[in-house]
């Protein structure tokens, strides 16, 4: 049976997906934060088939690359890339044929100057991934990339300074991918033997 470690349970995406497993640990920030690099040198990984990391922001976005805040930044970096490469280390270490499942983003291929940071986040893991794969390629990385979708993302990305109807509004201006879908296209990749790409767009 495919036993399942979950990073940042309270995701939308991952609220729906776990509706649909049985066999799982999940963690959200308080319990498991995936910037305590020392937390995760020190979990256990080896139990495990599966870890799927929901975690990621892109907080500030919505400003300018210079009026966003620093603590933004550092923080982008540490959760989108550092984090991921930290579990997927620790993991590899416990477990060599594990599956490891994260989300990366469309603006590894275009972004706007805004959305640098957080594109280069996800493009870097994104190129480390590639790379482990030639040396351990027992391990399976894959790789969700996503395009528009509704979840908490964009509230989170505008610091709660526009409301849930505000941003219903701002989904609403184009087509985005239902959290629904990409929880059903994960449930078929929890059991995937290889290393994938999933590309998810509108």
């Amino acid at each position: 049976m495919n036993k399942i470690c979950i990073f940042g349970k309270k995701s939308v995406i991952c609220q729906k997906f776990l509706s649909k497993i049985k066999n799982f640990d999940a963690f959200d920030r308080q319990e498991f934060d995936v910037t305590n690099f020392l937390s995760i040198k020190n979990f256990d990984f080896s139990g495990y088939d599966t870890v799927i990391n929901f975690a990621g922001h892109s907080k500030g976005n919505y400003k300018s690359p210079i009026d966003n805040s620093w603590s933004n930044y550092v923080d982008q970096v540490n959760v989108n890339f550092l984090s991921n490469i930290m579990l997927a280390k620790k993991y590899i270490e416990d477990n060599s044929n594990g599956r490891f499942i994260w989300f990366s983003s469309k603006t590894v291929k275009s972004c706007r100057p805004y959305q640098a940071v957080y594109g280069a986040s996800k493009s870097s893991t994104e190129f480390v991934f590639r790379h482990w794969n030639i040396e351990y390629p027992n391990f399976k990385f894959i790789t969700m990339r996503l395009g528009r979708c509704k979840t908490n993302h964009l509230f989170n990305t505008f610091e709660h300074t526009k409301s849930h109807d505000e941003i219903d509004a701002e989904y609403e201006k184009s087509p985005y991918v239902d959290s629904d879908v990409i929880a059903l296209k994960l449930l078929k990749l929890i059991d995937l033997d290889c290393s994938h790409t999933e590309e998810m767009m509108p």
